[in-house]
């Protein structure tokens, strides 16, 4: 994709929003070795060079995508081109203004928000209602740190759409569950998410309330659910030892506190055993030591005869003193 230069109409827009500003706009370009860098770092010269106000920073990013980090909670997947220039202008205008487009009743209601929303919207230069519902999130995201906005233009990355099975823009997805199709109102997007069922947030969302430091409020919700949270399984074998630790904190929270409900993370886990790699394995053994009950400690012994690696028979070992102090505790 050729990064066209801005039209006459284009300049005229980015050269009277410029006009408007009083003070400096900082955001960043977040690179990330994607195909699509180029793109981004070619549009950030060429629309630097049309301002006075606005400074853009490189940063490598961990994300998959490239794109423009309004705020933390922001990233702008997109090259803000024709209808969306004027929208794109307008968010810069807002990050550090104290304006708001939000209803008090809105903003009200967004203040009460505890928990991270991951909120992913794919959007279409062509696209005639994308433009506003870029007004929307962007707003509800500018006001509540809380809601994790990203927005990708699925025609620059269509391996993405495809993951995400977006069919048409502009397509709003809340926690990769729910998804909007087409024009959606704030109303409605703020009902659904303060509405949420605890027990069917994404694995992602998970990891996110763990990233910032809230490994609590996971324990506390599954334990006035009754219910260990299918995706907070996910996290206790997932890829990267980090999660691991941080979900183990939430294992060792709930054996201490509702032990009867701890219990019920053994069985898939016990599942899961065989098919992941010695570290994970690990974890799981440690786990099954914190949360398990009698049916856990006969698998253990059964499985600690034919484990090899002499970190995990470690692990067994104390696994199995551990369930055996607990019973001598009762």
């Amino acid at each position: 994709m050729n990064i066209p230069i801005f039209d006459l109409k284009s300049k005229a827009l980015i050269q009277n929003w410029d006009q408007t500003i009083e003070k400096q706009i900082k955001i960043k370009l977040v690179t990330t070795d994607h195909a699509e860098d180029n793109q981004f770092i070619n549009f950030t010269g060429k629309l630097v060079n049309d301002t006075s106000r606005l400074v853009i920073e490189a940063q490598k990013g961990k994300n998959d995508l490239p794109g423009f980090l309004l705020k933390e909670n922001i990233l702008y997947s997109a090259l803000p081109l024709e209808k969306e220039l004027e929208p794109f202008l307008e968010a810069l205008s807002l990050i550090d203004s104290r304006s708001n487009l939000l209803s008090k009743p809105i903003r009200q209601t967004l203040d009460k928000i505890d928990i991270p929303i991951r909120l992913k919207l794919y959007i279409a230069l062509s696209c005639p209602h994308c433009p506003n519902v870029v007004r929307t999130v962007i707003s509800l995201a500018l006001h509540c740190s809380k809601i994790n906005l990203h927005i990708i233009d699925g025609s620059l990355f269509p391996e993405t759409s495809q993951k995400d099975a977006v069919m048409s823009a502009p397509c709003l997805i809340l926690d990769d569950g729910f998804r909007w199709i087409g024009a959606v109102h704030t109303q409605e997007i703020v009902e659904m998410i303060t509405s949420r069922d605890p027990s069917q947030l994404s694995a992602q969302t998970l990891k996110i309330i763990l990233e910032q430091g809230d490994a609590a409020w996971i324990t506390q919700q599954m334990i006035k659910e009754k219910k260990i949270f299918g995706a907070f399984i996910t996290l206790l074998h997932h890829e990267t030892w980090s999660v691991r630790l941080g979900a183990m904190v939430v294992v060792e929270e709930l054996a201490e506190t509702d032990p009867a409900l701890a219990a019920l993370l053994c069985p898939p886990l016990i599942k899961l055993f065989d098919g992941k790699d010695i570290p994970i394995q690990g974890d799981i053994l440690y786990a099954l030591g914190e949360t398990g009950d009698g049916k856990t400690e006969e698998w253990l012994a059964k499985k600690l005869p034919k484990l090899v690696h002499q970190d995990l028979i470690d692990t067994a070992e104390e696994a199995l003193g551990q369930l055996e102090s607990k019973k001598q505790m009762r």
